[in-house]
């Protein structure tokens, strides 16, 4: 090969791998662009967490000041079977996106034992009483238990032992049940409700009523 000959092969490649930098440069830009371009409006892979509650209302009318009342997170209330709902507060709970259900009033015989149900919640006792109420509606009798919903379910657990002489377990997922169950004779089950939605609390329970290790 001649030196002139070796001169334009290479500027060739020079010019080959100029021409690399510059394509890899724009699709950089290109990719940077559409990135930027996501942001603006708004698009997102991130799920948020799932923060809606249930609330049981106890009211015999229900009025727009109950359904303004509310947290913004309460996307169900349960109200009893014999409640008034005023037309304002169906326009009110409409606007909020908040859907009303009544309870269902069991026959005589099939009422939970109040006596024996003890359902605790220091953070939300609005929380608590919802529970209770979905637990009447299935017709559920825990046992003579103490269900504890607790948002610091480990505190919960170091209290009831300390102060009130308790076994405690902490539950965080239905297969917690049978696994602590095993180890410990448990008085007092707290429920994780940072681990738990409401949904997940009552079917925790109703699991809980039908293990051995329930009855206190």
């Amino acid at each position: 090969m001649t030196e002139r000959q070796a001169g334009e092969k290479s500027r060739s490649i020079g010019n080959d791998a100029a021409m690399i930098a510059e394509i890899v440069q724009q699709v950089i830009l290109r990719l940077g662009h559409k990135t930027e371009s996501d942001h603006t409006h708004g698009i997102s892979t991130t799920r948020k967490p799932d923060t809606r509650t249930t609330a049981a209302i106890n009211e015999r009318i229900i009025t727009s000041q109950t359904i303004a009342s509310l947290h913004d997170s309460t996307v169900q209330i349960l109200i009893p079977p014999e409640a008034v709902i005023t037309p304002a507060a169906r326009d009110e709970a409409r606007g909020r996106n908040v859907e009303i259900q009544r309870t269902i009033q069991l026959p005589t015989g099939q009422q939970p034992d109040q006596d024996r149900i003890e359902i605790i919640d220091h953070e939300n006792p609005q929380r608590a009483r919802a529970v209770s109420q979905q637990l009447a509606i299935r017709g559920i009798t825990p046992g003579a238990m103490k269900i504890v919903l607790s948002d610091t379910p480990a505190k919960e657990v170091h209290c009831q032992y300390s102060e009130h002489n308790e076994t405690a377990v902490m539950i965080g997922s239905i297969n917690d049940i049978k696994r602590f169950s095993k180890e410990v004779t448990p008085t007092v089950w707290v429920l994780d409700m940072h681990r738990l939605t409401f949904t997940a609390a009552v079917n925790t329970i109703a699991q809980i009523s039908k293990t051995g290790s329930a009855t206190r």
